[in-house]
C-alpha cells in the first residue's frame, strides 16, 4: 500500500510490511486519515508539548534528554528531533513509537476518527486464513480476560493473588501486564468461553484445551490446558495476546508451561515484555535480556523499561533479530546459578555471532534480577549495571573460576578457546583490548597471544567461512535495496563535497517540496550526476516520480533515516521570499563548483556512487571523466 503526500510535508510513507497478504489502501482514504489526524494532538498523547512561536517543543520520546530538542510544526504537520535526528509525520511517529507497520497505523487512526477503511478483496484461501486468524485472536483475548478476571475478582483466584502479592506486584502492574490465574478446575476456561460460543474443538486448536485419552474405554472429552497456575499473557506489539505462560504454585511439574506452537504462534519469534520494552530499548540504547517473566516485570516496574525475556527457552536467532530492530547492544542478566551461567554463554555466543555488542551483568548475593532488586534496591542494581563486563571477559572468568592456576598447555588451550570470539570482533582497538586482557591475566607476552589468535584467524573452519560468505552476500543485497543508512552525514566518506554545494542542493529540495518551483524547471538544466550527496538524489527520485506533488502520488519511502532527512530540510531556517532568484543562485553555485572539480575528485565521487549502488550516477561520471581525459585534462 502507499502513503500519498500533499504539497509540503507529506513525503513519508511506508509499505505494508509484515502483512500476511498484500493490502492497498486507496490514496484518498489515506489522505483523509492524515488530514483528520492532527500531529500536535496525536503526539500530545505521548509527549508534553509547549508552544514556542509557530512550533511546539518537548522532550524527545526516542532518546533520553533533559533539554527539549523535539519540535512539532503544525503548519507542515511534521516533527523533528535536533538531538537524535529522527523526524517524519503523524504516521511515521506512531510507527516508531508503537512499533506498528503502516497498515496498522492507518487502521488505528481511521478507527480513532471514525473513518471506514475498505475491505480488501481476498481469495477464498486468504479469506479462510483471515477468518481463522481473527477467531484465534478473539479466543485468546477472551481467555486473557477470563484469567485476569479470576485473578482480580473471583474467590478461586485467591492463590494467585497471594502469590503476586508476595512477589511485590500491585494491581496496576497486574493490569499493565494482563496477569491472570487459571483455577484448579478441569473445565474453567471451557465453561467460560462456551458461553461466548467457543467450542472445545476451537479451544484445542488454539492450544488452550486438550482432548482426553480415549484408551481404556473413556468417553471423548476436553479439559483445560492451564490449571492451578498463575498466567502470564504473551503480548505482541499491538498489545494483543498471542500465547500464555503458566507457572505452578506448588511442586508440580512442569514448573512452567507455555502455549504450544500453532499456525499463529511460535514462542521462538517472541520476547516477553517487548510490547512495552521496544521504546525503552531505543531510549536506553540497549536491551536488558533476562530469563524469567517475573524478572522482566520486576525490572520494568523498577524503571528498567528496556527489559525483555525469552519464553522459557534458549534464545533464538529470531528473538535476537527482534531485538536488533531497536538496538545493537544487549546486556544479558540471567540467573546466577550454574544453569543460568551456561544459558548466558549460549546466548552471548549467538548474539555476538549476529553482530551485537554483548555485555554480561552478574548479580552477587541474589539468584535473579527480581530477588536482587528486592534485596538491594534500584541504586545498587544501577551500580552493578555500570560494571557489566564484555562477553569475552565473562567467558574467560567462567573458564578460570574452577581452576585459577593454569599450566602452559592449559593457557594455550584457553587462548584457543577464546580465539573464535575474538576474531569476530570488527574493531581493531577492541580486539587488541581483549588480547592485552589475556596477556595480563595469563602472564603471557602480547605478541605470543596475538600470534596464537592470528593462527586461528588464518584457518577459519569451512562452516564459518560459509556463514561469513552468506552474511556478506546478504549485506550486498541490503546495500542494493537501501543505502540511506550509509549516507547519514551530508558529506560522503572519501569524496569531499563542498559545503556550498550541499547547502545549494538542500535549498533546491526545499523549493521542490514546497512547490515553489516545478520539477520541470530543474529538469531543463539537468545533467547526469547532478546531485553530489547520495541521499539528496534519493529524495529527488521520490519527488520526480510524483511530477505533480499537489495530487500526491509518490512511490514508497520506507527508509526511516530518509524520512528524518526530509523533516530536517523542511525545518531548516531558509529565506524563501524570492524562490526564482534563489533557484538560479543555487544552480549557479552547483554548476560553478562542478566545473572546478578535478578528474581525481570525479573518480573519487564515482567510487562512492558505485559503493552506494547508484550505478547510473557512476556511469555518468565515468563518461564525463572519459571526455575530460580525451580533451587532455588532468
Amino acid at each position: 500500500m502507499y502513503y500519498y503526500l500533499d504539497n509540503l510535508s507529506k513525503i513519508w510513507h511506508r509499505g505494508g510490511e509484515l502483512q500476511a497478504v498484500d493490502y492497498r489502501i486507496p490514496e484518498e482514504i489515506v489522505e483523509e486519515v492524515r488530514l483528520r489526524s492532527d500531529i500536535v494532538d496525536t503526539i500530545s498523547e505521548y509527549v508534553r508539548l509547549q508552544r514556542k512561536g509557530k512550533n511546539y517543543l518537548g522532550l524527545c520520546p526516542f532518546h533520553a534528554e533533559k533539554t527539549p530538542s523535539f519540535t512539532v510544526t503544525p503548519d507542515k504537520q511534521i516533527f523533528y528531533c535536533f538531538g537524535c535526528h529522527t523526524g517524519g509525520n503523524v504516521f511515521s511517529f506512531l510507527m516508531k513509537k508503537e512499533n506498528w507497520n503502516f497498515v496498522e497505523t492507518v487502521e488505528h487512526l481511521a478507527q480513532k476518527h471514525g473513518i471506514v477503511l475498505p475491505e480488501k478483496e481476498l481469495s477464498p484461501r486468504e479469506k479462510e486464513q483471515q477468518t481463522r486468524r481473527r477467531r484465534w485472536e478473539e479466543i485468546h483475548d477472551w481467555a486473557t480476560g477470563y484469567f485476569h478476571e479470576v485473578l482480580l475478582h473471583r474467590p478461586e483466584g485467591e492463590p494467585g493473588r497471594q502469590y503476586f502479592q508476595q512477589r511485590g506486584m500491585d494491581e496496576e502492574t497486574i493490569k499493565q501486564f494482563r496477569l491472570g490465574y487459571a483455577p484448579d478446575r478441569w473445565d474453567g476456561l471451557l465453561e467460560a468461553l462456551s458461553a461466548r460460543g467457543v467450542s472445545p474443538q476451537e479451544l484445542a486448536q488454539a492450544g488452550l484445551a486438550l482432548e482426553r485419552d480415549q484408551s481404556e474405554g473413556r468417553s471423548r472429552g476436553f479439559y483445560d490446558r492451564f490449571r492451578k497456575r498463575v498466567i502470564f499473557a504473551i503480548l505482541d506489539s499491538r498489545h494483543k495476546t498471542v500465547g500464555f505462560g503458566g507457572r505452578v504454585l506448588d511442586h508440580s511439574t512442569p514448573k512452567y508451561l507455555n502455549s504450544p506452537e500453532t499456525a499463529f504462534f511460535n514462542k521462538g519469534h517472541h520476547l516477553y515484555g517487548m510490547h512495552r520494552a521496544h521504546q525503552g530499548i531505543r531510549e536506553h540504547g540497549f536491551a536488558l535480556l533476562a530469563e524469567g517473566y517475573m524478572d522482566v516485570i520486576a525490572l520494568q516496574k523498577a524503571g528498567f523499561k528496556n527489559a525483555v525475556a525469552s519464553l522459557g527457552t534458549a534464545l533464538t536467532r529470531d528473538q535476537a533479530k527482534l531485538i536488533h530492530r531497536y538496538t545493537g547492544r544487549v546486556v544479558v542478566v540471567y540467573d546466577s546459578d550454574q544453569a543460568g551461567t551456561q544459558a548466558t554463554l549460549r546466548a552471548g555466543e549467538l548474539l555476538q555471532d549476529m553482530g551485537f555488542r554483548v555485555d554480561i551483568l552478574r548479580l552477587s548475593g541474589a539468584k535473579d534480577p527480581d530477588e536482587y532488586l528486592k534485596t538491594f534496591g534500584v541504586e545498587e542494581f544501577n551500580k552493578a549495571l555500570a560494571q557489566a563486563e564484555p562477553y569475552i571477559q565473562f567467558k574467560y572468568q567462567v573458564h578460570v573460576q574452577t581452576k585459577p592456576t593454569l599450566s602452559a598447555p592449559e593457557k594455550a588451550e584457553l587462548v584457543r578457546e577464546l580465539a573464535p570470539d575474538i576474531v569476530k570482533v570488527q574493531s581493531p582497538v577492541e580486539r587488541e583490548g581483549y588480547e592485552r586482557f589475556l596477556s595480563l591475566e595469563l602472564g603471557l607476552t602480547l605478541d605470543r597471544v596475538q600470534e596464537e589468535i592470528a593462527g586461528f584467524d588464518r584457518k577459519p573452519s569451512k562452516k564459518a567461512s560459509g556463514e561469513e560468505l552468506f552474511r556478506n552476500k546478504q549485506d550486498i543485497s541490503v546495500k542494493n535495496r537501501d543505502n540511506i543508512n550509509r549516507c547519514a552525514n551530508p558529506t560522503p566518506s572519501g569524496a569531499s563535497v563542498p559545503d556550498g554545494v550541499i547547502r545549494a542542493e538542500r535549498v533546491l529540495l526545499r523549493l521542490l517540496l514546497e512547490q515553489l518551483i516545478p520539477v520541470s524547471e530543474l529538469k531543463d538544466q539537468w545533467v547526469e550526476g547532478f546531485w553530489k550527496v547520495a541521499y539528496h538524489q534519493q529524495i529527488f527520485d521520490y519527488i520526480e516520480k510524483a511530477r505533480c506533488i499537489g495530487n500526491g502520488a509518490l512511490s514508497s519511502m520506507e527508509s526511516g533515516p530518509l524520512q528524518s532527512k526530509v523533516a530536517q530540510i523542511m525545518l531548516e531556517d531558509m529565506e524563501l521570499a524570492n524562490p526564482q532568484r534563489l533557484f538560479h543562485d543555487c544552480m549557479k553555485q552547483i554548476h560553478s563548483m562542478s566545473e572546478e572539480e578535478t578528474v581525481e575528485e570525479l573518480q573519487a565521487r564515482m567510487v562512492e556512487l558505485e559503493k552506494s549502488g547508484d550505478l547510473t550516477g557512476a556511469l555518468a561520471l565515468l563518461k564525463e571523466i572519459g571526455e575530460r581525459l580525451r580533451s587532455g585534462e588532468k
